[in-house]
């Protein structure tokens, strides 16, 4: 009877026994999930996992611990940590047993990969208990980026440092109460004090008090976003104030600098002392020039041009009249005139004289390479084009050619001038790119351009666009009242640049002078001058040349015919500085072919005296 009564309640035993073990299976279900789920996280962790014993020795690894040191996991596990952390086993067993369980260690190393290379980590270190048995748990982050970022930064911070240091300019930094937070080894020169004793004091003592109230308006333009940077002007400028009071003219700029949150101002200064000492001088000198300038126009002429006679006055009116103009000159004349005198006198007069004169002698030229230093050329465009050349008219951008000789350009050559002064452009050599100039052409010439026109070598159309406004310049023989102030003139000149001192010149030498009638006209006189002078050895001027027999009362014999014409090629040849050959050479002047003059000489004896 009672084991039948007892039969019910061993099956409620067994029911509760078979439901705690099936909670138990559920809590190791739901524990292997976990493990399983944490694995996966570990395993796909961008940070590398070492799991750690009590020896220092690797237990397990991610993935990310292998592709960061370059070992399989195979290798890894059972390794000790001291092979790739870059410490002594020792060090790794001191710092496994010093670690509390309860926290967590932070500290950067080293990491070595297996082909022996090194970069830096962040390592942090945990403590696990699995079961009695100590695990620790290191989680290293690779961080060569950051040092990377950390020292690129540290070098700014160095070179910005230097450049603060070196600046020529004084540079203080202040925050919004112009607290002084910053101050350079030139502001302590602008300034007189060092950065020690002004740190935390106002920037406004070192201001008078109208530059003070510029300078709070300019900050608060700066605070206010409307810029940051302003300029600090006042109409009567601003005014420094160093430490032992004295006042000193400054310049000076205000700009925001912003450091993390907090927003800095910098305020570069300048001493303007010494700049407006030079404007001073510069202007100084300036009136003195224009001064000087207006006695020797009034004394001898227009410029450089020395002389007052008739003619010379009309090419002074002419002048006048076309410098303010952009107009083409054509400047005519016999060689030795002073043409190139004349245009320089008429770019100074213009308003292109602030910029360049750029002169070319267009009969000295290779006719090869005249197109090239016309126009310039680039790189290869042809034998001997070793680098890109710029042109005499791109040069002359905004200022003022001077074509000398323009009669000896070359036929083909001529289109492409004329294309520059009808439409101011042009292509170098070898580009196909079209350049704009403005440039004002100034020509000139000793030859009748009208025959070489009728010859053939001249472009009528070119001739008509130069002559837009035609100077005529005298020969010396036209204006011989001139040759006396012209004489001394060049007998100071050349006095000065020969150091010496020749007070007097006498009537014999200037009857002579203006006796002879000078077929090389100012050019002849300039080197007959400079020969005399050199070869005078007193105070008084000593004409040593045949000039002197024109002059004479009556010739003391009647010389050769040989004798005359040794004499005639010899000042011929003196006026063109002893060129033979060309258009403006001895031998045109003289109506020879060069081989006949080069024979006559021979014969003649007539040869340069070096």
């Amino acid at each position: 009877m009672m084991a039948r009564e007892g039969r019910p309640e061993r099956q409620e035993e067994l029911a509760k026994a078979s439901s705690s073990v099936e909670g138990e299976y559920r809590k190791l279900e739901e524990l292997k999930r976990s493990e399983a789920r944490f694995r996966t996280l570990v395993e796909h962790a961008a940070d590398a996992f070492f799991f750690i014993d009590s020896e220092g020795r690797v237990l397990d690894v991610n993935q990310r611990a292998c592709d960061s040191l370059g070992y399989t996991r195979g290798e890894l596990v059972g390794m000790s940590v001291a092979e790739f952390a870059d410490r002594t086993p020792e060090q790794v067993r001191e710092v496994l047993e010093q670690l509390d369980p309860e926290e967590e260690l932070s500290v950067e190393g080293r990491h070595v990969r297996k082909d022996g290379s090194g970069f830096p980590v962040e390592v942090r270190i945990g403590f696990l208990d699995e079961g009695g048995r100590k695990v620790w748990i290191a989680v290293a982050r690779d961080i060569t980026g950051r040092k990377e970022t950390e020292e690129a930064l540290r070098a700014s911070e160095e070179r910005f440092a230097a450049i603060f240091r070196s600046a020529m300019d004084a540079i203080v930094i202040v925050d919004s109460e112009l607290r002084i937070s910053m101050f350079n080894q030139a502001a302590e020169r602008v300034f007189k004090c060092t950065a020690a004793e002004v740190l935390g004091n106002s920037f406004r003592e070192f201001l008078c008090s109208d530059s003070r109230a510029v300078l709070d308006q300019c900050v608060r333009a700066v605070q206010r976003a409307e810029s940051r940077y302003c300029y600090l002007w006042s109409p009567e400028g601003l005014t420094a104030l160093r430490a032992d009071g004295e006042s000193v003219p400054v310049e000076a700029t205000v700009s925001l600098v912003e450091v993390g949150e907090q927003r800095l101002y910098a305020i570069i200064l300048r001493d303007i002392n010494d700049r407006k000492r030079s404007e001073a001088e510069l202007q100084r000198l300036h009136e003195e020039m224009v001064y000087l300038q207006q006695e020797l126009d009034s004394t001898h002429g227009y410029g450089e041009i020395v002389g007052t006679a008739p003619p010379m006055k009309s090419v002074y009116e002419a002048i006048e009249k076309v410098a303010a103009t952009d107009s083409t000159v054509l400047i005519t004349g016999e060689t030795g005139t002073g043409k190139e005198l004349v245009a320089r006198a008429i770019h100074a007069a213009s308003w292109r004289k602030d910029k360049v004169l750029v002169r070319v002698n267009c009969a000295t030229l290779p006719a090869g390479l005249i197109e090239s230093e016309l126009f310039g050329h680039e790189k290869g465009a042809f034998t001997g084009a070793t680098s890109r050349k710029i042109g005499r008219f791109e040069l002359a951008n905004g200022g003022t050619i001077f074509l000398d000789e323009i009669g000896d350009i070359p036929l083909d050559l001529q289109n492409k001038l004329l294309r520059v002064l009808q439409e101011g452009e042009f292509e170098r050599l070898g580009d196909s790119q079209t350049r704009k100039v403005d440039v004002r052409v100034i020509a000139a010439t000793n030859r009748e351009l009208a025959d070489a026109i009728d010859e053939g070598l001249f472009r009528s159309d070119l001739f008509y666009r130069l002559n837009v406004f035609p100077i005529g310049v005298p020969a010396l023989r036209e204006r011989k009242k001139d040759i006396p102030l012209l004489v001394k003139h060049l007998v100071m000149k050349y006095g000065v640049k020969l150091g010496k001192n020749i007070e007097s010149i006498p009537q014999a030498a200037m009857t002579a002078l203006m006796a002879y009638d000078w077929p090389g006209n100012v050019r002849e006189l300039e080197n007959v001058i400079e020969r005399a002078v050199i070869l005078t050895s007193g105070a008084e001027f000593e004409l040593c040349e045949r000039l002197t027999a024109s002059a004479s009362a009556g010739p003391s014999r009647i010389p050769t015919l040989e004798e005359i014409e040794r004499d005639h090629i010899t000042r011929v040849l003196e006026a063109t500085g002893w060129r033979v050959r060309g258009d403006a050479g001895a031998a045109a002047l003289l109506g020879l072919k060069p081989t006949t003059l080069e024979a006559r000489m021979k014969k003649l004896g007539v040869e340069r005296k070096r």
